[in-house]
């Protein structure tokens, strides 16, 4: 199917389900390289729709605990002159204790790998289908700011993974629902562990 850069259906608002912001509090991050692409599966008519999410054998994602609304995401247009526009997606994120093990993970953060952030939206639409959330899938994101200061934000380290320059997102962040609410939670709680 050629990219025409048209739509194809209403933008309809389902006022049973308005939007409303945040995220639950526990996060995912996996390393981009742990995705078995072959055998994760994307719907075949929405392409902004991941339909299983599979980590290679022994892999997992590993969680980051929240509290609140400490952890966010957002995403934005890029525009290209020679290309169709891409999108920037950010993550960000509190690390909430700086202790040694915390400060180990944050520091290999920084040695320049790249991450997929899966994320449970407070608003989840009609039949929680669209609780999960995918950040990075296809390019990955890389840490861009790491900040920790003894007087502020109660000691906590911040930090951001972001789409590098050049290298944005060809989509919206994705969607994930295996086969439904339930079964998706299941597979994030166990971490994606194939």
């Amino acid at each position: 199917m050629p990219c025409e850069g048209l739509i194809t259906a209403d933008i309809l608002f389902d006022c049973a389900n308005p939007s409303i912001g945040g995220l639950e509090t526990d996060v995912l991050l996996i390393n981009a390289e742990d995705i078995n692409i072959a055998t994760t599966t994307v719907n075949s008519t929405n392409k902004t729709l991941i339909t299983n999410l599979a980590l290679k054998a022994t892999k997992v994602g590993f969680l980051l605990q929240g509290v609140k609304q400490i952890n966010g995401t957002s995403y934005e247009l890029v525009k290209k002159e020679f290309g169709p526009d891409k999108f920037k997606h950010m993550f960000t994120g509190v690390i909430l204790n700086p202790s040694a093990a915390n400060k180990l993970q944050a520091t290999q953060l920084a040695e320049g790998g790249k991450y997929v952030v899966v994320v449970e939206q407070k608003w989840k639409g009609a039949a929680n289908a669209d609780a999960f959330q995918v950040y990075g899938f296809k390019s990955g994101l890389e840490l861009m700011t790491m900040t920790y200061n003894s007087k502020e934000n109660d000691g906590t380290i911040s930090f951001t993974l972001e789409s590098t320059e050049g290298f944005e997102e060809p989509l919206l962040p994705m969607t994930l629902l295996e086969t439904d609410y339930a079964t998706t939670k299941t597979a994030f709680d166990a971490k994606f562990l194939s």
